[in-house]
């Protein structure tokens, strides 16, 4: 089963769940009892399946500890807390991309949990690009992927779901302070971001950066981070990639 394909077990009471508020579910993630499932084996890093339990409310949240990680040559360990970041300067922008995703201390240590949000697993990037209800929301998408400095951005990591939302997942390889985006939305570029974009981006060079972004990201990282928010509020408009190699692999 791969990270972003829906959990087979037996009997799934989650499966068909009505979608939860943002505000309700990082109070469930934050003190939750949490019940390890099993593991997703084809996650390139330690990630699991969980049950999550709160007075009397249920959910399933998708953990990742950091004792999990393989190291990478390019990102520091604790990838992790990218996670949690990049749910962070979502929810701060108002932009609902990104599931609900906390610090925890799980049963394996310090890690990321994010809510699992019931998908429709047939459909992916490469399946609703050109589906017209959704332009707004990939256009978005590819702005925050712009200003995050995205390096991994797989067509299987953009989801619909049970609430025709578009979701995101797996943001752990971002906010690098050197620009290396890594991402198969290419299809909108020199789309003009909407003004609302802009005016979001533009809150953030003049009010700053959430401040829990300050405890999971360098100086220098969040330095870069603004210096992506001004460049995307001057240009105005996604880019291209000239060279046509600034994807990931696999793509799916």
């Amino acid at each position: 089963m791969k990270e972003d394909q829906e959990p087979e077990t037996e009997h799934n009471p989650f499966k068909d769940r009505e979608p939860i508020e943002n505000e309700l579910a990082v109070e469930i993630l934050n003190f939750g009892e949490i019940e390890i499932v099993g593991r997703m084996p084809w996650a390139s890093n330690g990630t699991f399946l969980t049950n999550l339990s709160h007075d009397k409310l249920n959910i399933q949240g998708i953990y990742k500890p950091g004792k999990g990680e393989r190291p990478l040559y390019d990102f520091p360990q604790g990838i992790y807390k990218r996670e949690i970041a990049a749910f962070e300067l979502a929810n701060h922008l108002g932009w609902n991309l990104i599931p609900p995703t906390v610090l925890r201390d799980g049963p394996l240590g310090n890690g990321s949990l994010q809510l699992y949000v019931p998908c429709d697993y047939e459909k992916h990037y490469f399946t609703i690009h050109e589906d017209s209800k959704f332009k707004n929301d990939l256009i978005r998408l590819a702005t925050f992927d712009l200003l995050v400095n995205n390096t991994d951005r797989k067509a299987g990591h953009v989801l619909v779901g049970k609430d025709d939302l578009i979701w995101a997942i797996d943001n752990s390889l971002c906010f690098h302070e050197e620009f290396k985006i890594r991402t198969v939305i290419w299809d909108f570029s020199g789309e003009e971001i909407p003004k609302q974009l802009i005016s979001d981006l533009t809150g953030i060079i003049d009010e700053g950066v959430p401040e829990k972004l300050s405890e999971l990201l360098s100086p220098n990282e969040i330095e870069a981070l603004l210096q992506r928010t001004r460049a995307l509020i001057t240009n105005g408009s996604l880019p291209y990639d000239p060279s046509g190699r600034q994807v990931p692999w696999p793509l799916l």
